[in-house]
């Protein structure tokens, strides 16, 4: 079954009482960095499935053809991307093998509608990479290595190119890169006939904005990103053909009576399109938008994770929960979301140290018999 298929029943399975609930995590090499929950629908509940140890950083993951194969990140100085077979019910992972990045400190990592090809990124030292994923879920060796050049105004984050986040524009062979040390978004063309990946156009953001994830939302030409510096989601409204990028709208993700220092990390839409999300490393919130019909936000408001830096979260699709990884208060936290869209923390809290990513995959029924 290709990845597209998966996708899709991901977002429309609603009524799906379990998910499994992927977690990658900053950990040393002997620690259980990536672990499998198991969350249930009906009560709220986090359950521990299993783990796997041997990998250092593991701080970002992606999902393959299913949840049977889970690719990672090794956010080091000689950074690599590894595969892993996965038995859910049970939690048990199995090394199939890893790959350098040529660079350091890879932070992301998708893979393409066909489940055949897997893409990362160097944040430290500003490449993209391409590698083949082989039938036996092998990662192959890198077939294309992009770097980046450049800088921005903030000469503390944005002194090089820092490249953080690689996804496929729905429905296309278009990649789009943003890179926060030079407030760049970057489009690539990945022709697989041809074995080309050529960039194909570029849209410079706000300076000083960092722009860092990216969220399309499900019916609209609508896109939008974080900017993780100037604490911002923009809107951009694009064309399929061109992938020529239009700014619509900049909205704080910040109340207006906030003073502190924060910078912003992962951002959602709700599979109806009604809702975005996006979280708040410093306030340690999660802000809250409505989607208006021409594309734009209007705040909804702001909630307390009841934790330190969240990074990424994840929306479960019958959207009616949101799951948060706190960095720094080693929980992962469960959010209940009220008809207006806002999250409220039930007080269910699964501890883990240092959790940064969360991946969510529809579970049978039996699972937790």
């Amino acid at each position: 079954m290709k990845k597209e298929g998966v996708e899709l029943a991901l977002k429309n399975d609603v009524t799906n009482r379990y998910w499994y609930v992927f977690s990658g995590a900053y950990a040393a090499s002997d620690e259980t960095g990536i672990q499998l929950l198991l969350f249930d629908t009906a009560t709220g509940k986090l359950k521990h499935i299993g783990g796997v140890s041997g990998i250092e950083n593991p701080s970002f993951l992606a999902l393959g053809e299913d949840a049977t194969q889970l690719f990672a990140v090794s956010e080091t100085k000689n950074g690599a991307v590894v595969s892993y077979a996965v038995e859910p019910s049970n939690g048990v992972f199995r090394e199939i093998n890893r790959q350098s990045t040529a660079g350091s400190a890879p932070c992301y990592l998708s893979v393409d509608d066909t489940g055949k090809w897997l893409y990362s990124l160097n944040y430290s030292s500003g490449s993209v990479c391409v590698f083949p994923i082989e039938e036996n879920g092998n990662i192959g060796e890198m077939r294309h290595e992009t770097a980046h050049v450049g800088h921005s105004v903030n000469a503390d984050r944005q002194e090089a190119p820092h490249p953080h986040t690689i996804v496929t524009v729905p429905n296309s062979d278009y990649l789009l890169v943003t890179d926060l040390g030079t407030d760049t978004i970057y489009v690539y063309r990945h022709d697989v006939a041809q074995m080309t990946f050529t960039l194909h156009a570029t849209t410079q953001t706000t300076p000083g904005a960092g722009p860092r994830h990216i969220a399309f939302h499900p019916t609209l030409r609508v896109l939008y990103v974080i900017e993780e510096l100037s604490s911002t989601v923009t809107t951009y409204a694009y064309d399929a053909d061109s992938m020529a990028l239009t700014p619509l709208q900049t909205v704080t993700t910040l109340p207006d009576d906030f003073a502190g220092s924060n910078t912003c990390a992962d951002v959602h839409v709700t599979s109806s399109g009604r809702f975005l999300y996006g979280s708040n490393r410093g306030h340690d919130s999660i802000a809250a938008f409505r989607i208006l019909a021409n594309g734009e936000l209007e705040s909804v408001g702001f909630a307390s994770t009841s934790g330190q830096t969240p990074r990424n979260f994840a929306v479960v699709p019958n959207e009616k929960f949101l799951l948060v990884a706190n960095q720094d208060s080693n929980d992962v936290v469960v959010m209940q979301l009220d008809a207006d869209g806002m999250p409220h923390a039930t007080g269910e809290v699964y501890t883990q140290s240092h959790p940064v990513c969360l991946k969510l995959h529809p579970a049978s029924q039996d699972v937790n018999e």
